[in-house]
């Protein structure tokens, strides 16, 4: 019988497997750069004096990038400052001592606009993924999310389904383009898992997010079968454990290879709670998910409610996590579970005592697609 440790928040948790009942576990698909490659790619970026770092991941990947953009100024004489959201405060220590360090204030464009304008330089920085609206993420994502919430809404409007899209160029992503494309900055996006870093992009904002986005679609993990079950970790960086909506990414990019009526049990610590005010509101009763889908001003993190409304329609969705049974079961609708042992044993009670359960062990830098039979377009599936 195979140990099999997942990650859970701060720690890991052992999920005890016969092999029969193993189908796989999907990882990420990572060819790492070695660290002289990744410096070389770093090397062209044309640093200025008196330049501003905005940091929007929180990665190993992300300080192996930052720790190199730094070192690589202060060897050339070059000051700077780093800022990172409040979010990210307890999750990535970006202290130096020759350059200075502060939290990224404001809360729309004109804001930002204004710090960038006491800089000379401004420089992005942000670990691409995928996003279930937009299709990926990356720095026009983080932007437009936390400086353009009004513009948000209109990426609603523009989807072109209820149900998660992660990996998809559609139009809120041409719209994340579109919006950033006139802003003065250059913006470096990393491609990889959490650890690992498969190929590093510089420029312009929207030109190095279109060159990552096509190297996560060519990492993408093409199944030839869909699976009756998942279960899912977001993967070793805490910061995808901490809240339910940062959870959530990684239960949307999974959904699509589960067929119909299967089940996903999600791991998700939460020790930061819910983590967006559209469910926050909705688990007090002050809105609905079928409003959510009307509304011309945007509630953060009501894209969630929408995909949870469509998935729950398909699928059994359960959980693992610290938040109030109350909530996850009556409110969400999430099956609740105490510890892997239990999921497993639903899992084989629910599907059959010779299921194979798949595992994604790094969910949010994962995208499992199934591949259709050349031969007759059908989806074959496991037991």
């Amino acid at each position: 019988m195979p140990e099999i440790w997942l990650r859970y928040g701060t720690t890991d948790v052992a999920l005890d497997i016969r092999f029969e009942n193993l189908y796989k576990e999907i990882t990420p698909r990572v060819v790492p750069l070695q660290e002289d490659q990744i410096n070389s790619k770093l090397r062209g970026i044309p640093l200025k004096d008196n330049c501003l770092l905005i940091v929007f991941s929180s990665t190993p990947a992300t300080k192996q990038v930052l720790s190199s953009l730094v070192n690589s100024a202060i060897n050339k004489g070059i000051t700077g400052n780093i800022m990172i959201p409040l979010k990210l405060k307890e999750f990535i220590d970006v202290r130096n001592e020759k350059w200075s360090s502060s939290l990224l204030s404001g809360e729309d464009l004109l804001a930002l606009r204004g710090t960038m304008a006491k800089f000379d330089q401004t420089l992005f920085l942000s670990h691409s993924s995928y996003d279930p609206l937009f299709g990926f993420e990356g720095t026009p994502t983080h932007l437009l999310r936390k400086f353009m919430k009004d513009k948000m809404a209109e990426a609603i409007a523009l989807r072109g389904t209820d149900m998660p899209s992660p990996g998809t160029m559609s139009e809120p992503y041409r719209l994340a383009l579109s919006l950033c494309s006139d802003i003065d900055a250059l913006s470096v996006e990393i491609v990889g898992d959490s650890n690992r870093i498969s190929d590093v992009f510089w420029g312009s904002i929207d030109e190095s997010f279109k060159n990552a986005s096509s190297k996560l679609t060519e990492n993408t993990n093409l199944e030839q079968q869909q699976v009756k079950s998942e279960i899912i970790s977001p993967g070793s960086e805490l910061f995808y454990h901490s809240t339910l909506a940062d959870s959530l990414n990684s239960l949307w990019n999974c959904i699509s290879v589960l067929n119909r009526n299967g089940s996903a049990i999600l791991l998700s610590e939460s020790r930061r709670g819910l983590g967006s005010e559209a469910l926050q509101t909705y688990i007090e009763g002050r809105s609905h998910i079928s409003s959510s889908t009307g509304n011309s001003k945007y509630v953060d993190g009501q894209e969630h409610l929408i995909f949870l409304e469509a998935v729950q329609e398909r699928y059994n969705l359960g959980i693992v996590s610290t938040i109030p049974e109350y909530y996850l079961r009556t409110k969400l609708g999430f099956e609740t579970f105490d510890s892997l042992k239990q999921v497993l044993g639903n899992l084989l009670s629910r599907h059959g005592k010779n299921h194979k359960v798949t595992l994604v062990s790094d969910a949010h830098f994962t995208l499992p697609l199934v591949e259709k039979d050349l031969n007759d377009g059908d989806l074959k599936h496991p037991t």
